[in-house]
């Protein structure tokens, strides 16, 4: 079997969301119930008109029609059936926001009214629009709700759309026996109530679920046994859908032509839906079967004319929304960078790799950047991805070497929206501070284990720790090193590149991970000769070259050239050990204070006397005044505990965007500086941020870098930041950050300076767990 082959259970279970998450959503939403009643003649004409042309695919029309509708009805009734149907044409053709708006609206006029069963209906839509923007856990919520009504008022029907759409969640997880068990459920209730249409869509759902088991043959029959249903009641979404299923499974038995016959067949009838989502999910499947076809200009269209269909998707979304949605679409610009290397077009590729990363954080940069800065600079950020010709103009202007990693799958699936597999082979591209393109392929060995494995086991052989609250102290013993894990992964990631890395120490190399690579120690991996790749490369790391660019934008618009050198006592914010606030422990069920930070508190002392300023200790510390200093201080350090895992409910019963940092409480205050905070609230001017703590480089890795305090703080407006990808010691760490403070007074810039500080700390602590932990993100300068 192929690689190509098997990366198309990536697309499979990607077809699942349109197939089941749309199917659901038009078995769930179907209009008729929700039929408005009849005194307004001209509201109820109006709804017909949008009913019949919703029936024939003709969505735009049927939002037109039943906004007219709404205009005229004169109930809170008819309103609340208007919006509810409104919210499935809203849906169906990628309008997220609106169709959020208009089921909220409809629940909050029916639950008023007292209707209870359709306030299970809606809400079963809502969940659907939770799913499409890849926020599982409020789905699961919503359609548990559902299910609640619907049993409660013994609607079959209702009940039988709430567990398919259960059901489909739990194949989304990889589940599929439970999937199939909900599936069977909820087809033999459709049949039981003479519901035709979610019969088909319940039959397609069962389908995927065999395919997802490797049983092709018993899928198809599913699919086909969907597409009669289909085309009986004249319904063309659920016909396209099993039609690309069909494709799918035909594709999957290496019968290609027949495949392509069935994309295009499907294709002709997406196109009349107006439906983004499906076509670009089409589109992806049929130029991943042309890629397998070695049809390569072919499938190079499909899939650039998918990624534009997709790109409408994200058009308005909040930051949070637009990072998951765009976190089930980069599976197509993988692709994608696929068929260009196999055209030979190394450099092209490199362009669609970018434009495949930190989408999301990249167009938030560059509109925070447009709102204008302290200089009132004018508003000409572009939100595109870069293009070649700028990503050589970016290494030439910041005088680095990058190096882009992008990790292809061989058996290729996707688990709750995201991208997962065995790594097969790693794509690295260098850009030379000449602008000069390489392009190299490293291969994974099948028996080795899994890259994330092997990523994990490396930091756990040098002492790593896991999500702990606070900072590892310094009694606590460390696990031996490993260096086999760091020689494995020195001999994936850098042999293959090592000709191409500078040869002066002091030259800078960006590298811009993908996926589990952003938890790699650089610095500590071992050469063949027992060296560490810091005792030769000055190292930084960016989400991408295009936030490294706007990063190097923002640093230009902040206090132009100066140094550290010329700051004066009140530019600086210096914490060490707060009065620490409690959080939750969820092993012992109750509220618990942090431990104090002596190392950490020695460490602010020291700092601010380098710099003739004054430190925030203990009570000092308050979060009020933190958050005031912060948005006028030009370099910010901040020694205190860095709490990965606030954001997660298991551990905080909150949730939020993962990361936190320990300040001093108040009556108002928690003394929690979260993430959400940061991104929300502060608009910094800092020119370096350091947070001296735990795991403050970590958090929610996602297919637009690493969601956490180090993205929260460069979108806040700080161009550099040093921040921690594990629960670091605390004397260790202190000697690094004064050595590093040492390096910038003498004129080094921070990448060169933390380098020299590793290098120090190393002499006297020499394994990698008291020094490999800190990284530079964002502008070396």
């Amino acid at each position: 079997m192929s690689r190509y082959r098997r990366f198309l259970w990536i697309v499979l279970t990607t077809l699942m969301l349109s197939l089941g998450s749309g199917a659901i959503a038009v078995d769930t939403n179907h209009p008729t119930p929700l039929t408005i009643p009849a005194p307004a003649q001209s509201a109820q004409t109006y709804f017909e008109q949008g009913l019949a042309a919703y029936q024939s695919g003709q969505l735009p029309a049927a939002i037109e029609q039943w906004q007219q509708a709404l205009a005229m009805a004169d109930s809170p009734q008819q309103q609340a059936r208007i919006w509810g149907n409104l919210a499935i044409a809203y849906y169906e053709t990628g309008q997220y926001l609106n169709a959020l708006d208009a089921n909220k609206t409809a629940i909050t006029l029916l639950t008023e009214l007292e209707q209870t069963a359709a306030v299970g209906q809606v809400q079963t839509n809502l969940g659907n629009v939770y799913e499409a923007l890849g926020d599982y856990d409020r789905a699961i919520e919503i359609y548990q709700a559902s299910l609640a009504i619907a049993r409660e008022t013994a609607n079959r029907a209702a009940e039988g759309v709430s567990i398919g759409n259960l059901g489909y969640l739990y194949s989304l997880q990889g589940e599929q026996a439970s999937a199939l068990e909900a599936y069977e459920q909820s087809l033999a209730i459709a049949r039981e109530t003479g519901d035709r249409e979610g019969e088909g869509h319940r039959l397609l759902n069962i389908g995927i679920a065999h395919h997802a088991l490797n049983e092709i043959a018993i899928a198809a029959e599913y699919y086909q046994q969907s597409l009669e249903v289909a085309r009986a009641i004249g319904h063309l979404s659920l016909e396209a859908k099993a039609l690309g299923n069909l494709g799918l499974a035909a594709a999957d038995s290496e019968q290609y032509d027949a495949a392509i016959a069935y994309y295009e067949e499907s294709l002709a009838i997406v196109e009349t839906l107006q439906n983004p989502e499906l076509t670009a999910r089409t589109l992806n499947n049929l130029g991943h079967t042309l890629l397998a076809a070695n049809r390569l200009e072919e499938a190079e269209a499909q899939l650039r004319s998918a990624i534009a269909n997709f790109d409408t998707l994200r058009l308005g979304l909040a930051d949070a929304y637009n990072v998951s949605v765009f976190d089930t679409q980069i599976y197509t610009y993988n692709l994608l960078t696929q068929v260009l290397v196999a055209q030979n077009r190394p450099e092209a590729a490199l362009e669609v790799a970018e434009a495949g990363r930190a989408r999301a954080f990249t167009e938030l940069l560059a509109t925070r950047l447009n709102a204008g800065d302290a200089e009132g600079s004018a508003n000409d950020v572009s939100t595109t991805p870069v293009s070649l010709a700028k990503i050589q103009a970016i290494a030439q202007q910041t005088n680095a070497t990058f190096v882009e990693y992008s990790l292809v799958p061989e058996e290729a699936f996707r688990v709750q929206g995201k991208q997962r597999g065995r790594t097969a082979e790693i794509h690295i591209w260098v850009v030379s501070p000449a602008g000069e393109v390489t392009w190299r392929r490293s291969m994974v060995d099948a028996n080795m284990p899994l890259l994330s494995d092997l990523v994990a086991a490396s930091r756990d052989a040098i002492g790593v720790r896991g999500r702990g609250l606070g900072v590892m102290q310094d009694e606590e013993v460390a696990t031996p090193e490993g260096p086999d894990n760091l020689r494995i992964l020195h001999q994936i990631l850098i042999d293959p590149i090592q000709d191409l890395l500078p040869q002066t120490p002091e030259d800078r190399v960006v590298f811009i991970p993908q996926g589990e690579l952003f938890l790699v120690p650089f610095p500590a991996l071992l050469d063949d000769a027992g060296d560490r790749l810091i005792q030769h490369h000055t190292i930084l790391t960016a989400p991408s070259i295009g936030v490294l660019d706007l990063t190097h934008q923002r640093r230009a618009r902040l206090r132009g050239p100066g140094t550290i050198n010329n700051t004066q006592p009140q530019d600086w914010l210096i914490v060490g050990n707060p009065e620490m606030p409690e959080v939750w422990s969820p092993q012992l069920e109750a509220m618990l204070p942090l431990p104090a930070l002596q190392g950490a508190e020695q460490e602010a002392l020291e700092v601010a006397k380098m710099f003739n300023t004054e430190a925030l200790i203990g009570q000092a510390a308050s979060e009020t005044l933190v958050k005031e200093r912060m948005e006028t201080a030009h370099m910010v350090h901040l020694a205190t505990h860095g709490l990965l895992e606030y954001g997660s409910p298991e551990s905080f019963g909150i949730q939020d965007i993962p990361g936190a940092i320990a300040l001093t409480p108040e009556t108002d205050q928690d003394g929690l500086l979260t993430a959400a905070e940061i991104l929300d609230e502060l608009t910094l001017q800092a020119d370096l941020v350091v947070l001296s703590a735990c795991d403050t480089g970590r958090g929610d890795i996602t297919g637009d870098g690493v969601l956490g305090l180090s993205r929260a703080l460069i979108a806040a407006g700080t161009p550099s930041i040093v921040v921690s990808l594990w629960a670091v010691p605390d004397a260790p760490t202190a000697d690094l950050m004064v050595a590093f403070y040492a390096e910038l007074q003498q004129g080094k810039d921070k990448a060169q300076a933390l380098r020299q500080a590793m290098l120090a700390t190393m002499q006297t602590y020499p394994d990698p767990q008291n020094w490999a932990a800190f990284t530079l993100v964002g502008e070396a300068q």
